[in-house]
């Protein structure tokens, strides 16, 4: 293989690995209108079957891209019988939780409607970079992504401090999405550091 067929090959597994890394986005999007509790999750199911049918080719094609023994296209699922991976990761479980427990709270929260959507928008960066994370092909770029998690993570405590600042209505839950955002952190290092150390 010369270098041009060479750099056309990394190409290609790059451009498979931010293919399925976004497929995987797409089904976190969906999930995260489940936990806010916009779609019910048989409403979501077609599309996330869509999804993970694209998956599956997605990593036919890597593999057949890696000069690995080529399989026929078959289903997907995982040990946990979820249609995606990051679905059995308790980080994934975590943040979902957190998206739920900041809906539970908008009512609650004495903040401005710009402080609230911008810690909507970061609860929802931390599913999303989890799911587009573990969609990738390199540890690289996995841990670029739980990298990117893990400061939303930061960012939503942060945020979540500014929220309750004026006296939140009850203490004790706000405990709980701080204590979820505590766990999300220290699974992301973790995740972190074993994705570096396998790129």
């Amino acid at each position: 293989m010369n270098g041009i067929q060479k750099s056309l090959a990394v190409t290609r597994k790059l451009g498979l690995g931010h293919a399925n890394g976004s497929a995987l986005e797409c089904a976190g999007c969906l999930d995260v209108f489940v936990a806010r509790s916009l779609l019910a999750p048989d409403d979501v199911g077609p599309g996330k079957a869509l999804l993970a049918e694209i998956v599956s080719i997605l990593i036919t094609m890597w593999r057949a891209t890696s000069n690995r023994v080529r399989e026929d296209h078959a289903e997907y699922r995982t040990k946990k019988g979820n249609l995606f991976s990051h679905e059995d990761l308790d980080v994934y479980k975590a943040g979902l939780q957190l998206v739920t427990w900041l809906e539970s709270m908008t009512t609650e929260l004495v903040c401005s409607a710009d402080l609230l959507s911008k810690l909507d928008k970061a609860t929802t960066a931390i599913v999303l970079n989890i799911a587009e994370g573990n969609g990738r092909f390199s540890g690289t770029d996995q841990a670029k992504f739980f990298g990117i998690a893990y400061k939303s993570a930061v960012q939503s405590a942060s945020l979540v401090d500014l929220a309750t600042a004026k006296g939140p209505a009850d203490v004790s839950r706000v405990d709980h999405g701080r204590e979820l955002l505590r766990r999300i952190a220290a699974m992301l290092t973790s995740l972190s550091k074993v994705a570096a150390h396998n790129s």
